[in-house]
């Protein structure tokens, strides 16, 4: 097999709305928003973009001109995202009035095809090992409650050659955000961190996108929002990316694509179910005045703004001895845990790819927690997608 990479700056006009927590403008730049591209053979692409999400038909436009230009087949591009919330707006699904710049987007799309461009010219001869880390305790956890499980694992898909590592494709599980809605510097946050981190260990720059992360954050271990912090996170999980737990050699054979939708068409103002959930929020937290009023805003959100009419997609890539598995959205710990476990394949859940349809949560869990509040599938829809997707393997 061969492999090839670049990565592209994809740095916006200082003073530009930022998504993410809520609106506000950018004052400066602490580090690049890239796009990074892993090309494999001629024939297949991961694609990671330093934004908060991509939006489908975003996705749709850059995989068509890949087509084109490339001769790839569209099923064969995974492009997620990192969801940094110190990135300009691109999406009209977190803010109620966003203000996108379609200049921005020109700009985007013109770097993934250099970067994909560049990273075919870049082909080289490697061989494929799938490496497994454990994070220590205290880097982060689940966001809900710091007693509750959350994925531990960072997987790495590692291309090397006799001389070396060639390229990287790193999947981590939480959500990167440390800096907070004070926060107006452009950066990827702790993605950049991980990514320089592991340069400095290894010598080249992983590809990173996140896995199920939708419970899982900094919010109980970072110690402040602040770019210093990253850095201490950042020497922690370094530290973890020289210690593997598992490798194991194995083989780029694409033996099968699977493509599983999943349909969503409901009127978020006569739904009973989403009625249920606003009856939960003023039973639940009545004596939590603060909470129930951030739960409210953010459902209303949603009901209001949601796009509660379309259809979704996740791919499974069945390989000889790993899986892939892309979904397209935030997926909490139990039901990432339950695709990932279902047996004894090893399977990569890549998260926040090809598209982004928010919170995807359990039915034992729905209602309990923030992420409930800010989905826009209903109580039962994230289970069934997700036991659509096992039903394949």
């Amino acid at each position: 097999m061969k492999v090839g990479t670049a990565i592209k700056k994809i740095n916006p006009e200082i003073g530009c709305q930022m998504e993410g927590y809520a609106p506000r403008n950018s004052t400066g730049q602490h580090d690049d928003l890239t796009v990074s591209v892993l090309a494999i053979n001629h024939d297949f692409l991961i694609i990671s973009v330093d934004l908060i999400a991509l939006p489908g038909y975003r996705v749709d436009r850059i995989k068509r001109k890949i087509q084109n230009d490339f001769a790839i087949d569209p099923q064969q591009i995974i492009i997620s995202a990192v969801h940094t919330h110190s990135g300009p707006t691109v999406t009209d699904l977190l803010i109620d009035y966003p203000k996108i710049d379609e200049k921005y987007w020109s700009q985007i799309d013109t770097q993934v095809i250099l970067a994909v461009k560049e990273a075919f010219l870049n082909l080289t001869v490697s061989e494929l090992k799938l490496i497994q880390y454990q994070v220590a305790d205290g880097i982060y956890c689940n966001r809900n409650n710091k007693n509750f499980p959350y994925n531990k694992n960072i997987f790495e898909l590692r291309f090397s050659d006799d001389h070396g590592i060639l390229a990287s494709y790193l999947l981590v599980a939480s959500h990167p955000t440390v800096m907070n809605f004070k926060n107006t510097l452009l950066s990827a946050d702790l993605i950049h961190e991980i990514r320089s981190r592991y340069e400095e260990v290894n010598g080249v720059t992983p590809v990173v996108a996140l896995s199920d992360c939708g419970d899982t954050s900094t919010r109980f271990t970072r110690q402040e929002s602040s770019f210093r912090e990253i850095k201490r996170l950042g020497s922690l999980i370094k530290a973890t990316l020289k210690k593997p737990v598992y490798t194991k050699e194995i083989n780029w054979s694409l033996k099968s694509i699977k493509a599983i939708k999943q349909r969503c068409d409901y009127n978020p103002v006569t739904d009973k179910k989403v009625k249920l959930i606003y009856n939960i929020c003023r039973t639940e937290y009545k004596t939590d005045i603060e909470t129930q009023k951030h739960l409210l805003d953010t459902y209303q959100h949603v009901l209001y703004y949601g796009h509660t009419h379309f259809e979704t997609q996740a791919y499974v890539y069945d390989f000889d001895n790993f899986r892939i598995v892309t979904y397209p959205g935030e997926l909490v710990y139990n039901l990432g845990n339950k695709i990932r476990t279902y047996d004894k394949k090893p399977t990569l859940l890549v998260t926040l790819a090809n598209d982004y349809r928010g919170y995807s949560v359990g039915k034992s869990e729905f209602g309990k927690y923030f992420e409930s509040y800010n989905s826009v599938f209903l109580i039962g829809m994230a289970d069934q997608f997700v036991n659509n997707i096992i039903a394949t393997f």
